[in-house]
């Protein structure tokens, strides 16, 4: 048995990576770690066999003890809650630990596009901790997702459920996309592979529409028509502010440079936006009919 560390155990990234590990667990022993011990995602965690550590990942000495035996780490990290100077000492802490305790395999969850020098901080923070693990040395295998499906529950559910799809999306342009879920199915093959995927970096999408393709999506799965509305990005920027607007902003001049085909050949599955709405409970036609 290898020890694996899995930090954010409790959320979206981490909880699909441990999802992944527990149907290998005959190989790793699983490390979830987790702000709260306490909670109902931990408590759930340890029913299912896995070993619960409390810590912050800005702590750096709490870090080194719980990255001390371990044979990997998964790492992920966030902008949401504190901003993106921490989330940059979030990566850098734990892998900086990670190569000091002599961990074998890094496995760090970045961004699509992280190196593409976007002036996003959201995706500046996060190549910087590539570059730091670069510098260290360190083992490692970064993932790089794009846009989460669950985005759009996230940020604009109701009004999808109300017929309509407003997002700044020029016309014609298309926006990969990605399960969130999926990106555990690329972290295990990664530790289960080490010889293939140390020292690469893995861009991971499962989908590449337009606005009316999206809608069109909806519609089909909703049983109800969603319109397509490109949102003018000076009103979306009132709204939902600079960082969001200047991400559209992106999509619309650059946009995701990704190969969906080439992740057959690392054994990767990702799943198509249309399959992804179907498996979720958050876009059923009951859940549709309920809301209203």
């Amino acid at each position: 048995m290898r020890n694996v560390l899995v930090t954010g155990a409790t959320g979206t990234q981490g909880g699909a990576v441990v999802d992944h590990l527990l149907a290998d667990s005959e190989q790793w022993e699983i490390y979830g770690l987790t702000r709260d011990a306490t909670s109902d995602g931990a408590e759930a965690l340890e029913a299912r066999g896995v070993t619960v550590v409390e810590g912050d990942l800005t702590d750096a000495e709490r870090m080194q003890d719980l990255v001390e035996g371990m044979d990997a780490v998964y790492g992920v990290t966030t902008f949401m809650e504190q901003g993106t100077d921490v989330e940059v000492e979030q990566g850098v802490t734990l892998a900086e630990a990670a190569a000091d305790a002599g961990v074998e395999h890094f496995v760090y969850s970045s961004v699509g596009s992280a190196d593409a020098d976007t002036g996003l901080p959201h995706f500046e923070s996060k190549w910087a901790v590539e570059q730091r693990i670069e510098e260290l040395g360190l083992p490692a295998t970064v993932v790089r997702p794009v846009f989460f499906m669950q985005n759009f529950a996230y940020m604009m559910r109701d009004d999808i459920m109300d017929g309509r799809l407003a997002m700044p999306l020029h016309e014609g342009v298309s926006l990969a996309v990605v399960d969130a879920t999926d990106i555990g199915q690329a972290v295990v093959a990664a530790l289960n592979d080490p010889d293939a995927f140390l020292g690469e970096v893995v861009t991971l999408a499962g989908d590449d529409l337009t606005l009316e393709e999206f809608a069109a999506a909806f519609s089909e799965q909703l049983s109800h028509e969603v319109e397509p509305v490109h949102a003018d990005i000076a009103e979306y920027r009132e709204m939902a502010g600079d960082e969001l607007a200047d991400m559209f902003q992106w999509f619309n001049d650059v946009g995701y440079d990704i190969d969906i085909p080439a992740l057959a050949e690392w054994g990767i599955e990702t799943t198509p936006f249309e399959e992804y709405l179907a498996d979720s409970k958050v876009w059923q036609p009951a859940a549709s009919a309920a809301s209203n």
